[in-house]
């Protein structure tokens, strides 16, 4: 039986007013992203790769058209609604890390649990756990200047995950990372995938790396152009 679609976006559009002059970043955009899946965006510099991330993860309203998650529109909610969804839906994982610096890593993976409503006691359990998931139990007191570049991305992971979210987001999660670091990085997002049954969506510009997904949808002037079944369907685990 085919898994109901998390996210949906039917004809969207996304316009920026650059001064005078308006820039159509997307252009009648439709995709559906079922449960479980693992898509990857490729396309050029400039083909509307992270703007599409950032409507079909809620960061971004459309300017036409509509996305859905879980089936509810995102149009009809209020910017309370919204990271309320952005915050117990969706996990984000950025190439620049977006880790608070004056916090080590524990603080940095309890503060969205924090907003969650979480007992002191539940989010220092919760970060501890996940910390030492990602390989970073002798780390939690680091701040982010002392860490290296895969160790800030897998605190980045982890404070993405605190919240037990049905979808991972990733902008070019190793674009900022060696090569060594960078496959740590990846094993990690498909263990999310193929262990955790999690709903992945990365955007990347290394073909290499889209070939990790399920799925590839390919990017240019806002349109999506193809996609491609790369046929790694097996292992994934069932939720």
């Amino acid at each position: 039986m085919k898994s109901a679609p998390v996210i949906q976006a039917k004809n969207v559009s996304k316009i920026y007013q650059m001064g005078l002059v308006q820039v159509k970043a997307l252009d009648g955009v439709d995709l559906s992203i079922n449960q479980g899946e693992f898509v990857a965006i490729m396309g050029p510099s400039g083909s509307g790769k992270t703007t599409l991330l950032d409507v079909v993860s809620a960061l971004l309203r459309p300017t036409k058209g509509e996305v859905y998650i879980n089936g509810s529109p995102i149009s009809k909610m209020d910017d309370n609604e919204l990271a309320k969804v952005r915050g117990n839906t969706i996990g984000f994982i950025f190439q620049t890390f977006n880790l608070i610096s004056r916090m080590n890593a524990l603080e940095n993976v309890m503060l969205p649990l924090w907003f969650a409503g979480k007992s002191p006691a539940e989010r220092r359990g919760i970060a501890e756990k996940i910390l030492r998931d990602v390989g970073l139990a002798e780390r939690m007191t680091h701040k982010p200047s002392e860490l290296s570049g895969g160790q800030r991305q897998r605190v980045a992971i982890a404070r993405a995950l605190a919240v037990n979210p049905d979808v991972v987001v990733a902008d070019e999660p190793t674009g900022n990372l060696d090569s060594a670091s960078g496959e740590q990085i990846l094993q990690i997002i498909k263990e999310l995938h193929e262990g955790k049954g999690k709903t992945v969506v990365m955007v990347t510009h290394e073909r290499d790396i889209a070939l990790r997904a399920e799925k590839i949808l390919y990017l240019k002037d806002g349109k999506i152009i193809g996609t491609e079944d790369t046929g790694k369907t097996k292992g994934r685990a069932k939720k």
